[in-house]
């Protein structure tokens, strides 16, 4: 009844009347309490939360301090990636021959050289044999080469930790890849004290397995490594009867692994090639004959966000490092782009990036300007909607698809995490019960699992937030 008064006392008056927020210095004080003890009077979390509806700063702590921010480094790729090379960008394979095609033989090899594309995967592989088909090409004489120079040869980022690199989220960077550079052994279960059966997929895949596991009623465990001494992977373990698992890992050498199994999906089509598989570059007498276009930027930011994977960053970066400062695209060109990108935004300090996905030890940013980057993202009309769409949502997909579950959060906040050892980062929006628009990003280093207990508490608290009232002011 209050409220219905003030308003009709506006509009009777016509006296002047300002917009104010329920975040008071209760409200504050409220989520200042929240601050778990250990990171309260130190720099392990920072927090950031801007209105969008109204341009308020709602809730500040340790916003300028700079903060490791693993995955959370996405949302600075992803904003800069759709706004310079613009959503329907896409990247491209290309396939030459050395000389002319004639009588069904392609003379002079074939050349595949790549540009980047970190989504080429098995599936598509058919339709490239396809282009070699209807061209009539029965015979391939001279080889296959594998031009990979559209990127320099550092395969791994600044500040990622060793024991990372034969993981497969962190697999070496390369302009032509497959499968996000990465293949999978499928371990089936024999009779017991026999070796199991594995299965390599993709098939033709260039990797030498050593099989070491056994078939047990004991307690299951495998495991698969790669042996650089042996350059091969060592599968260990045990295997239940009549199970089957699949273990992933990176490849050694992603164009050489690419170019194998693409030469086994020719060779299974009936084509005959004569010589054998190496790295080159396209020589200036190449002829063009085939583009694969990949699937336009904006789909691959979503998987990208949703998914978190971390090579669809790498080759974002190079690749804009490419565009921006001419081939072969390196991180030290793509950080160039992103400083000036950010410092054109108006955020002259805080960040230092020195990879595209988070992975690097050596990403520095604050929260405040990730939040103001949630804000140009949200606010651009060239961006706002593929980049918001791109975001997990809670309780529903991506890596969020398991947190807020079945609570008042679920299905309000679209955010991107951010995981490394001893960091937890979560930025993103939130949509309060007042329907007001919140960027916020929280990141903490050091603070263990209580970050990720008071990122609930504080998202539940701004569900609340900003309950807008009318005071009419004194004449």
């Amino acid at each position: 009844m209050i409220r219905i008064f003030l308003i009709l006392l506006l509009i009777i008056s016509q006296s002047v009347f300002f917009y104010t927020y329920s975040f008071g210095q209760s409200q504050n004080s409220k989520l200042s309490s929240l601050i778990p003890k250990e990171a309260r009077d130190n720099g392990k979390l920072g927090v950031s939360i801007q209105s969008l509806t109204s341009g308020k700063t709602i809730f500040q702590h340790n916003p300028e301090k700079l903060f490791i921010p693993a995955s959370n480094v996405k949302i600075i790729t992803s904003a800069i990636a759709l706004t310079l090379l613009k959503r329907d960008y896409k990247f491209k394979t290309e396939l030459y021959s050395g000389g002319e095609i004639k009588n069904g033989v392609l003379h002079g090899g074939l050349y595949i050289k790549g540009y980047g594309d970190p989504t080429l995967k098995s599936e598509y592989l058919g339709y490239l044999v396809y282009q070699l088909k209807r061209r009539g090409i029965k015979e391939i004489r001279g080889g296959i080469f594998v031009d990979e120079s559209f990127f320099d040869n550092v395969r791994y980022g600044k500040g990622w930790k060793d024991e990372w690199k034969k993981e497969f989220y962190s697999p070496q960077i390369s302009a032509l890849s497959l499968n996000f550079n990465t293949f999978k052994i499928k371990v089936s279960a024999s009779k017991l004290g026999n070796r199991p059966l594995l299965t390599l997929e993709p098939k033709g895949s260039n990797m030498q397995i050593i099989n070491e596991a056994i078939t047990s009623n004991k307690k299951q465990g495998i495991a698969a490594f790669w042996n650089d001494k042996r350059n091969a992977v060592v599968v260990k373990g045990r295997i239940r009867p009549k199970r089957t698992l699949e273990l992933k890992l990176p490849v050694n050498d992603p164009a050489i692994y690419t170019g194998n199994v693409i030469k086994s999906y020719i060779e299974e089509a009936g084509i005959k090639i004569e010589g054998g598989l190496n790295k080159g570059e396209v020589p200036i007498w190449g002829n063009l004959f085939y583009t694969h276009n990949s699937l336009p930027l904006h789909l691959i930011i979503n998987e990208y966000n949703k998914e978190s994977v971390n090579i669809i960053g790498e080759n974002l970066m190079k690749t804009i490092g490419a565009k921006y400062f001419g081939a072969p695209g390196t991180w030290m060109k793509g950080k160039k782009v992103y400083s000036i990108f950010l410092k054109k935004l108006d955020i002259k300090n805080g960040f230092n990036i020195v990879d595209g996905s988070g992975l690097s030890l050596l990403n520095r940013v604050t929260p405040e300007t990730l939040t103001n980057i949630l804000e140009y993202a949200y606010n651009s009309s060239k961006i706002s909607n593929d980049f918001v769409s791109s975001l997990p949502i809670a309780g529903i997909d991506g890596t969020l698809k398991k947190r807020f579950k079945h609570t008042e959060i679920e299905g309000r906040v679209k955010a991107k995490t951010g995981y490394l050892n001893n960091v937890r980062a979560l930025s993103g929006y939130i949509v309060t019960k007042n329907d007001e628009v919140l960027a916020f990003s929280i990141l903490s280093n050091g603070v263990g699992w209580k970050a990720k207990q008071f990122q609930q508490d504080i998202l539940n608290e701004l569900l609340d937030c900003c309950k807008s009232d009318y005071v009419r002011l004194i004449e």
